[in-house]
């Protein structure tokens, strides 16, 4: 089959080649892969050099979909010819975490696409239980982003959101595009997006979002016309830029008692810096600071949204592309500012899979 190849971690030493189809063992499902997304944080890792979880020889890619081509002897729930996504992690269920039932905190956790081939590839072999049934209404593309729609769902049950609030989310990207799409339907009087590439904020609009067309060279004009807009400040901010300046210089905007939700998070250790927080204000405020990281089982949920219509995380894609021209799409994705979300097509086009 064709797959992408990193030999060792960093550009100079992955390739698009022939490799063996995958062994299906007897438990797995092998899936052939009609669509398969590229994840900045862990994908720009292992094309940067600096992915801290990559075991190599590995073809990455971990949000995918397609249909089921064999299966093991011992699975039972899934059969040839379903349509299928697969959740990337794969809890050890046997640590201190997996015990308390808090699976995503796994300390042996094994994912596909970082420790085991993923979905860049022509064929993928995945343990069942990881397996999930796509609708027929849902489409391979949109199936392909099941995983990053169940860690928007997450970050949603991590803000708990007050009735009424005002919601600020830094960034529109692909992640910042499905919650805000979330965000919308939550019962908050409003929901506002700030971005610097005004294509990005075109689509956040139709769903009735304010937005806020950042200058970088004059970022304090922007807080200060946020302050006039909320003068008692905003209930939550989500990040999703992973931008430690921006950050820093939004906790400001924090209505008392408010939530900072940190969503995103540089992948570099090269690049990653601190973000500076006042302590005092934070105290005498009442603020909190949470985390939100991804979710191992919300896909079955994030499938639902996407069936019922309440999300759709194809607002986000800007380009398909054949899996050959794997690296073009990666370096549309770092260079051009206006490429949102870049998905491959393995096994020629998905529309009418």
């Amino acid at each position: 089959m064709k797959a992408v190849l990193y030999k060792k971690g960093g550009r100079d030493n992955a390739i698009f080649t022939d490799v063996p189809d995958p062994v299906c063992g007897p438990e797995d499902v092998l899936i052939r892969v009609y669509a398969s997304a590229i994840c900045k944080p862990a994908d720009f890792a292992h094309d940067g050099g600096y992915s801290v979880f990559g075991r190599y020889p590995l073809i990455p890619g971990h949000e995918y979909s397609g249909i089921v081509e064999a299966t093991g002897e011992k699975v039972t729930r899934v059969r040839k010819g379903d349509r299928v996504t697969a959740d990337a992690n794969k809890p050890c269920g046997n640590c201190y975490f997996c015990r308390r039932g808090e699976v995503q905190f796994c300390d042996r956790n094994e994912a596909y696409g970082q420790t085991m081939n993923g979905g860049f590839a022509q064929l993928v072999a995945v343990d069942e239980s990881l397996v999930h049934i796509v609708p027929d209404s849902v489409s391979m593309k949109q199936a392909a982003m099941s995983e990053l729609v169940a860690c928007a769902f997450n970050c949603m049950e991590r803000c708990n959101f007050r009735y009424g609030a005002d919601v600020l989310i830094l960034g529109c990207g692909a992640s910042g595009t499905i919650i805000a799409q979330m965000t919308a339907s939550a019962q908050v009087s409003s929901v506002t997006v700030m971005d610097s590439v005004s294509s990005k904020l075109k689509n956040i609009e139709k769903i009735g979002a304010e937005t806020v067309l950042l200058d970088r060279e004059n970022r304090q004009g922007y807080w200060s016309a946020l302050r006039e807009r909320f003068p008692h400040g905003l209930d939550y901010i989500i990040d999703t830029t992973a931008d430690s300046e921006l950050i820093t210089e939004s906790l400001g905007l924090l209505k008392k008692g408010g939530t900072f939700v940190n969503y995103a998070f540089q992948n570099n250790v090269r690049e990653s810096k601190k973000v500076e927080i006042d302590t005092k204000m934070f105290a005498t405020r009442q603020l909190s600071y949470i985390g939100s990281t991804f979710s191992h089982y919300r896909i079955d949920q994030a499938l639902r949204a996407m069936e019922t219509g309440q999300v759709d995380p194809c607002m986000a894609v800007t380009a398909v592309l054949p899996l050959e021209k794997f690296f073009e799409g990666m370096d549309m994705m770092r260079n051009d500012e206006e490429t949102v979300k870049v998905i491959f097509e393995p096994n020629g086009p998905s529309d009418s899979v």
